[in-house]
């Protein structure tokens, strides 16, 4: 089964800029894991596996629960509070859960705690 995680960290910008300079910018971090985005709602991402060949190997990733939701939500003091969480392989696991990987890509954002 895939393993949860959960990384919280925040941007300076409004939740609705954060999300589309996010949907941009997670794109590497996210294949890194073996997600691809997958929709777009108010407020948060979707990322589900990436498609790959055999198909059978995606679907395998897909029944494991392997997903994940970027949540956008205005943070106190102005800026968006970012909540990533979702679930993953085993061995993408520490990478998911690292707060550098994904702080990296969104260059002007800045770990939280709680």
């Amino acid at each position: 089964m895939a393993t949860p995680f959960t990384v919280t960290l925040s941007m300076p910008e409004p939740p609705d800029e954060a999300r589309a300079r996010a949907a941009n910018e997670l794109t590497a971090p996210a294949q890194a894991i073996g997600l691809r985005l997958t929709g777009r709602d108010a407020g948060e991402l979707q990322y589900k596996p990436r498609v790959q060949w055999p198909f059978l190997l995606m679907l395998w990733h897909s029944i494991n629960g392997e997903k994940m939701t970027v949540r956008f939500e205005r943070g106190e003091g102005g800026g968006t509070r970012v909540t990533i969480s979702g679930a993953v392989a085993r061995d993408k696991h520490p990478l998911a859960a690292d707060h550098e990987h994904w702080t990296e890509s969104l260059s002007g954002s800045r770990p939280t705690t709680g």
